[in-house]
């Protein structure tokens, strides 16, 4: 019985660093889109408030990558050396770190569609 236990909670461990990894990814590349509409902005657009919208959001997304970093760190030190079980608290502390994610994306989105708004605005001649 002790083995199944230690199988699911190990189980469930990579699932969630798996996820992570997901997470990290999807991040790295909004990293490089915002340094392109960094340059957008910077050549056609030139708004100030642009600007300060898109160096929030990369302090913010630098910020998430760090605590998703450490997270996974701590779950895969957890998975090697670990003994504690896979319980309703863990789950719960997951699912913040989706919660913090998710906010980021969506923080994300608003940033892209206030660009593309501005963007809308000009016309080729």
């Amino acid at each position: 019985m002790q083995f199944k236990v230690d199988e699911n909670r190990r189980l469930f461990i990579k699932k969630d660093i798996l996820e992570i990894s997901q997470w990290t990814d999807d991040l790295e590349y909004k990293n490089t889109e915002i340094n392109a509409f960094s340059v957008l902005n910077r050549q056609l657009i030139k708004s100030e408030k642009i600007q300060n919208l898109i160096q929030n959001f990369r302090r913010r997304n630098t910020l998430i990558m760090g605590v998703l970093c450490r997270y996974e760190q701590a779950l895969r030190q957890e998975l090697e050396f670990g003994q504690i079980e896979y319980d309703i608290q863990r789950a719960k502390l997951h699912e913040k770190k989706r919660v913090e994610y998710l906010t980021v994306v969506k923080e994300y989105r608003a940033l892209k569609t206030d660009i593309y708004k501005h963007l809308t605005l000009y016309k080729r001649k």
